[in-house]
């Protein structure tokens, strides 16, 4: 049976869904791109060793829904980019918020519903892999969601898992379990921290908390001089002890964190070098362009204009 079928056919006849049938809303719009693997030179066993996309795509809605599903052998990664919705399983209701992303195991009775619209997403459907490990890793009481910074990588591959093609060849299977699992390790190194929870253990406080600022508020203005005098440590100190538990210079690490933040801002938005310079928190677009060619081998628009050739190149039919 193809995940179309199945996916309608898990639709669940309840009062939720009478009550919200609305005219042009449907259950199949949730998967508008399907998608199918005609041109593997192994079999569909050995094919689901490989991370992979069942169907997905990114939606607008305007309308109010609320759509119950039966039980659904596959995982489910939704993305919100405005306004909100819910996920309701179990009796539990999860918010779906801006910048939350949500990785759930639809191998269960649940319920996705709008809330505040326009409600703007990304959804995805997956199987294959370790997805059962990270189901299992990343299972908690409510559905288990991850908010993302301005610098996470994760927001480009989810949009590079967006343009890929629906009939997928080799090339294409890799590069999906490739950026799913891109996507999931992350998320399960956020929930099970064990590695970090032990450094942190030895950690100075002020090293924790001057790294958190980093993390959260990299555009904001920041000289050692200031923080010398905020902490009462001499500023050779702090960088000293800040290389020593987190590998670099804090300087460096919070140019590392807005550089990021850059490259993401220019593989997802329209918006040029200078104001992607301003927004991430540089003052001096020279010296950004400087210090991007410096991290990444290109200047900003090169490095664009190379990714872009690069997605167009592994959509053309001639692959």
């Amino acid at each position: 049976m193809d995940f179309e079928t199945d996916f309608v056919k898990k639709f669940s006849d309840s009062v939720s869904q009478k009550r919200t049938h609305q005219p042009g809303i449907k259950p199949i719009q949730l998967i508008p791109n399907q998608y199918t693997y005609g041109r593997m030179p192994f079999s569909e066993t050995e094919r689901g060793a490989f991370l992979h996309l069942l169907a997905g795509g990114f939606h607008s809605v305007s309308l109010p829904f609320s759509f119950s599903f039966l039980s659904i052998d596959c995982q489910m990664l939704l993305y919100t980019e405005s306004g909100s919705g819910a996920l309701t399983h179990a009796g539990i209701t999860t918010p779906l918020t801006a910048r939350q992303l949500l990785f759930f195991d639809c191998a269960q009775r649940f319920s996705i519903q709008s809330d505040s619209l326009p409600w703007r997403f990304k959804i995805f459907f997956l199987a294959g892999g370790q997805l059962p490990i990270y189901g299992k890793y990343l299972k908690s009481e409510k559905a288990p969601c991850f908010y993302l910074e301005d610098y996470s990588p994760i927001h480009g591959q989810l949009t590079r898992l967006l343009g890929m093609e629906t009939e997928a060849g080799l090339c294409q299977l890799v590069q999906m379990n490739q950026l799913l699992t891109d996507i999931l390790s992350p998320l399960y190194l956020s929930k099970n921290p064990a590695d970090t929870v032990s450094q942190a253990a030895g950690t100075p406080s002020y090293l924790i908390e001057l790294k958190d600022y980093f993390d959260h508020h990299y555009k904001k203005p920041f000289s050692l001089d200031a923080c010398q005098e905020h902490y009462k440590i001499s500023k050779y100190r702090i960088c000293r002890e800040f290389s020593r538990y987190f590998g670099e210079p804090p300087l460096h690490y919070r140019n590392k964190i807005r550089l990021e933040a850059a490259k993401e801002l220019l593989l997802t938005t329209e918006q040029n070098v200078h104001e992607i310079s301003s927004i991430v928190g540089f003052e001096n677009v020279n010296h950004f362009i400087k210090l991007f060619k410096k991290t990444y081998g290109n200047t900003p628009n090169a490095f664009k204009q190379m990714v872009s050739e690069g997605q167009c190149a592994s959509r053309s039919p001639a692959q």
